[in-house]
């Protein structure tokens, strides 16, 4: 890892001498996607291009954007990162170097996008990447003009957000089908860098809802028998068990739990109530489900059915992850609007303008980023009864991180 975002970061100091936002010629603006349509990120990467396409798909069809007096179309230009990063940093540099987008969206994964960060911040690109882990290097010195993140935007909630809005959307929707205020919670989650770094937020999100959280449960990335972890958590007795944070890992594990009689209840991350029923899953117990960040199959956004039918009319898959298309879809929107109340393409005006806008989205209807470049806005949470009923809401994040 650490020889890759070497060849990284060297190659963005050639870039940042060599390249910069190339203005649009011929009444065409390119907008770089990075995402895993193939390998194993590929569930989520699938959604990243679908997003943004249909947003340019939209942004065209409407006239596309006036800037500064010319009227301009866009064009999504993508590239697979197979899920290897020194294809990302390849795929990155191709955009910026060749191709010469004014903007890149990507990529899934918070080390992919750290190293795409060395190529488009000193090439001056702005760069959208739903990431709920970049705060640790969004920070008001990063983001001052100058700053080594000057051009990166955070376009998902901060994690402590995401995940104490999920906790007690959890907890709030179980309660009531269990017929009891839960206690104990155990997690079960993919252990990799991004499980790991994940579900520590989580532990303290259930912590500060009341909940008694043991020890995590960790399992191999490629498990498919789930007895031995299963076994462990149910001799816990556990209220609710929640697997965190691989969906399509967790749709392999739950039939196990429910033959094991593992838990009293479950939630499963990341894993939409449209694919439930597809599916036709059920349990004798009720089940929680979240959505990254709003639900396509069963949804209190008004928004989100006019949206997510125009997402699989234009030939996107019913995926566990669909809904993480938002996450890109909106930010084109966004930028769009951006560069037309700036008058220009300068990525230094186009910052200002993102900092000032407040934009309606699918999302939310004031979607705004904070001073160090990080959105907030609520996430989904489902639950389904034992029989098959499905309620859902939105569940507004909390204000400031556990202090436990």
């Amino acid at each position: 890892m650490k020889t890759v975002l070497k060849m990284g970061a060297s190659a963005a100091l050639c870039l940042g001498v060599l390249a910069h936002p190339a203005f649009a010629e011929d009444n065409i603006v390119k907008i770089g996607v990075v995402a895993a349509e193939s390998g194993s990120f590929v569930s989520a990467g699938h959604t990243l291009p679908a997003g943004v396409g249909l947003a340019v798909k939209q942004i065209n069809d409407a006239g596309g954007i006036n800037v500064g007096g010319k009227n301009y179309k866009l064009e999504m230009v993508k590239r697979d990162d197979r899920t290897d990063i020194a294809t990302a940093i390849a795929a990155t540099q191709e955009l910026v170097r060749d191709v010469k987008v004014q903007a890149i969206f990507g990529s899934e994964t918070h080390d992919f996008t750290l190293a795409m960060a060395k190529i488009t911040q000193p090439a001056k690109i702005i760069h959208f990447a739903g990431n709920s882990t970049l705060a640790k290097i969004l920070t008001p010195d990063s983001v001052k003009p100058g700053g080594e993140d000057h051009y990166l935007f955070q376009s998902e909630p901060q994690e402590f957000q995401r995940s104490g809005s999920t906790a007690r959307g959890v907890l709030t929707l179980l309660e009531p089908l269990l017929g009891y205020k839960p206690k104990k919670s155990v997690m079960i989650v993919g252990n990799d860098a991004t499980g790991q770094f994940l579900s520590s937020y989580y532990f303290k999100a259930l912590k500060a809802e009341g909940q008694d959280v043991p020890d995590i449960i960790f399992y191999p990335p490629d498990t498919t028998d789930f007895s031995p972890f299963l076994t462990r958590a149910k001799s816990l007795n556990p209220d609710i068990i929640h697997f965190w944070y691989n969906g399509d890992s967790t749709l392999t594990a739950l039939p196990q739990a429910l033959e094991l009689g593992a838990a009293k209840s479950y939630f499963l991350f990341g894993v939409d109530p449209g694919i439930w029923k597809e599916k036709q899953l059920s349990a004798d117990v009720p089940v929680a489900m979240s959505c990254v960040p709003v639900c396509w199959g069963e949804s209190s956004n008004p928004k989100a059915k006019a949206y997510f039918d125009a997402y699989f009319a234009a030939g996107a898959p019913h995926g566990v992850t669909s809904s993480v298309s938002l996450l890109y879809h909106d930010y084109v929107h966004f930028l769009a609007e951006a560069w037309e109340k700036a008058g220009s393409f300068d990525p230094d005006k186009t910052v200002e303008a993102l900092l000032t806008l407040h934009h309606q989205g699918v999302v939310s209807d004031d979607l705004t980023f904070n001073p160090t470049h990080q959105v907030t806005h609520a996430t989904e949470v489902c639950a389904a009864a034992p029989g098959g009923a499905i309620s859902c809401s939105m569940q507004q994040p909390p204000a400031e991180a556990p202090k436990s």
